[in-house]
């Protein structure tokens, strides 16, 4: 659930509207937002840092910003991070952008990097010092090398695949499942209302990932995504998991995406 130019009480209204218990796990592009929200949304909402930084480096410096540590911006998230999640008042970065060339999103938004990078590299050291998580935006099977390489190297971490790794096939999610127990999906943008249907269309999911789904019932969340214009549609999102998803999963398994995964992982009550 990002954060959108709206207030914190519009968003909080639209969450009692649609029912949704809790949201968040990503970020926004202030970097006073995610708290600011969090000062009203309280256990609502699940803090996420570091979006707004890295962003905003890239924006100015290019990707070789993004191994610049004695940034001033840098400093002061890892600063602050440090702080908050040693009191376990966040325990998540994200959402952070590896690649997005594909999706055609506006110039100024674009990274086609790697998890090398300095600031990534250092995102994770503090997740898995803190037994914590970063969710990412990666995509295609083009990347699978760098989600295993980095959920190795950082095993009391947990990634977080933003859209189940966009342009990547069931397969590709299977394969990673399989490998890595430190991996998860949300699945925000993966149906209609996103004018995309990779994993479900108005009808239901797709068999394959419906298989996978009850396969790894463990490792799947759900997310909602109201970026890009998108933010009046939220109760439309909402509204699209529970119809054209959610009832199509065996009753265990819907318990689990539906809420129970994100209860287990954030240590929320459910």
């Amino acid at each position: 659930m990002h954060l959108t130019p709206e207030s914190s009480q519009a968003l909080l209204e639209k969450m009692d509207k649609s029912g949704v218990g809790w949201g968040g796990a990503v970020g926004g592009l202030r970097p006073e937002g995610p708290m600011r929200v969090k000062s009203v949304l309280g256990k609502r909402y699940l803090v996420a840092l570091g979006q707004a930084e890295y962003q905003a480096v890239l924006r100015d410096k290019g990707m070789r910003g993004l191994e610049d540590l004695s940034d001033p911006r840098f400093e002061a998230l890892f600063e602050t991070a440090e702080k908050l999640f040693f009191e376990k008042v966040v325990r998540i970065f994200g959402e952070i952008h590896i690649s997005n060339v594909k999706s055609g999103l506006s110039s100024g938004f674009q990274v086609n990097t790697t998890f090398d990078v300095a600031v990534v590299q250092k995102m994770y050291e503090m997740a898995n010092r803190h037994n914590g998580f970063v969710q990412i935006h990666t995509e295609g099977a083009e990347n699978l090398g760098g989600i295993k390489k980095i959920a190795r190297q950082y095993p009391k971490s947990t990634t977080i695949i933003s859209h189940c790794l966009p342009f990547s096939s069931s397969g590709d999610i299977r394969q990673l499942f399989k490998e890595l127990p430190n991996v998860v999906c949300e699945l925000s943008a993966t149906g209609p209302v996103h004018g995309n249907r990779r994993v479900f269309s108005a009808s239901g999911p797709k068999t394959d990932w419906l298989d996978l789904m009850e396969e790894f019932p463990d490792r799947f969340m759900l997310g909602t995504d109201p970026c890009c214009g998108l933010a009046g549609q939220y109760d439309e999102m909402v509204r699209e998991l529970r119809v054209s998803l959610l009832p199509h999963l065996r009753p265990e398994t819907l318990r689990k995406v539906a809420y129970g995964n994100a209860a287990r992982l954030f240590d929320l009550e459910d």
